[in-house]
């Protein structure tokens, strides 16, 4: 089951900017991997569907790039 990107987003708002970022990377990794065809246990039924998790994974990145802007401009003051 995908959490909806609030949900998510609030699982990490007390990350700090360097975590976040180290989040952010693991989030593009499974992109990637979807989108080259590389799934991590890829001959197992997986539920949700792929396509599903790589949609919510777009949403999460999109949620959590807003999130890390806010952490960077507190943390470094900008």
């Amino acid at each position: 089951m995908m959490i909806c990107p609030e949900t998510y987003i609030n699982t990490q708002k007390r990350k700090t900017y360097k975590e976040l970022i180290k989040e952010r990377n693991k989030l593009i990794n499974d992109i990637k991997n979807f989108e080259n065809g590389i799934m991590k246990n890829s001959y197992l039924t997986i539920d949700p569907a792929p396509e599903v998790i790589y949609q919510y994974n777009l949403m999460y990145l999109r949620e959590l790039c807003k999130l890390i802007l806010e952490k960077y401009n507190k943390e470094y003051n900008v």
